[in-house]
């Protein structure tokens, strides 16, 4: 039984789009920080990452920074997607993937979980 004013620690996923950063007639790099800001730890989590116009963006480079183990499940470079999963990111860790691709381009990004 909670005490009144307390909660039940909750999950709480939110993500950050990096502006993009273009070098000049070679690459452009971008970038997305998916954090758990919640107070307990985010379970099956699920981040994609779509490129709107899939016949001129491709991801040309995909790096994943984490401390915590992840499995890139479909797309990645030369794709016009990622989808990556976690089996549990806990409250205030954070996962930071880096993109480059041919043009300056945002990413429609999702990030969900789901207990079980």
């Amino acid at each position: 039984m909670a005490l009144l004013g307390q909660r039940t620690p909750t999950p709480e996923l939110t993500y950050i789009i990096l502006p993009p950063y273009e070098i000049p007639d070679l690459i452009v790099i971008g970038g997305v920080v998916v954090e758990n800001r919640g107070t307990a730890p985010a379970h099956n989590v699920k981040i994609v990452l779509e490129f709107p116009d899939t016949d001129v963006t491709k991801i040309r480079h995909l790096r994943v920074l984490s401390d915590v183990e992840y499995i890139l499940r479909g797309g990645g470079e030369l794709q016009s997607f990622a989808t990556l999963r976690v089996r549990r990111l806990p409250a205030g860790q954070r996962i930071v993937i880096y993109f480059s691709g041919p043009t300056r381009v945002l990413p429609r990004v999702t990030a969900t979980h789901y207990e079980g």
